[in-house]
């Protein structure tokens, strides 16, 4: 009995691999190849717009936890941590600015064929429906209001807000900006505690959009 079992889990076993349940070992295979190329793609960027190092740092870490599930989606994708809906592979990381407490993140992610389109469009409303990013409780000092910014001309679509209020009790400025590039969505957060140069902005979404069009996506 013991031996028809076997002959029969591996005849099974065939019949899956053959039906292409192995699929999901290929996938995760290819997904970490994905994750290696982008955290490559996001290294050594030697046309780095003027007022941003390529000096890396460790992934972004929101200052905060907004009470709002809008930002919250949005702050989670800047520190990595993407809608999954067809995720392949992500990538994130942090480059200093010339001013103090200023930085660069950028989160990136791979999806799957004729998926990005559909997450860009979700964190198009996303970010329309994050009108106020505060953390909860009060007397936090933690409150940043969007308005619109302008970003033409970045990847194939883009979406861009500015943030401007208090963190942690000091004056606190942020872009936002959410752009798609072949199957790559790129979330691109620019923060600093004195007001920050639009341009800045622009340059360095246009230059991270110019990198992930070199990819085989």
């Amino acid at each position: 009995m013991r031996i028809i079992g076997g002959a029969i889990c591996a005849a099974s076993c065939l019949l899956a691999a053959l039906a292409g349940c192995g699929a999901d070992a290929n996938n995760e295979q290819r997904a970490a190849l994905d994750s290696g190329r982008l955290k490559v793609l996001l290294s050594g960027i030697e046309d780095m717009p003027q007022g941003f190092s390529d000096r890396q740092r460790e992934r972004w870490r929101p200052p905060f936890r907004a009470k709002d599930g809008d930002c919250r989606v949005l702050f989670d994708a800047v520190a990595g941590r993407p809608p999954g809906n067809g995720l392949l592979a992500g990538a994130a990381t942090t480059y200093e600015g010339d001013h103090l407490g200023e930085a660069a993140a950028v989160g990136l992610a791979v999806y799957g064929e004729d998926a990005a389109d559909g997450e860009l469009d979700r964190m198009e409303r996303t970010m329309r429906g994050c009108r106020v990013a505060a953390a909860g409780g009060a007397g936090k000092g933690n409150r940043l209001r969007a308005s619109n910014l302008s970003i033409p001309d970045v990847g194939d679509a883009a979406e861009a807000r500015r943030f401007r209020g208090r963190v942690g009790g000091y004056p606190y400025e942020m872009h936002l900006v959410v752009a798609r590039k072949g199957n790559a969505l790129i979330t691109l957060l620019h923060g600093g505690v004195r007001p920050l140069d639009p341009k800045g902005t622009k340059e360095l979404a246009r230059v991270l959009a110019g990198r992930v069009s070199t990819l085989d996506l």
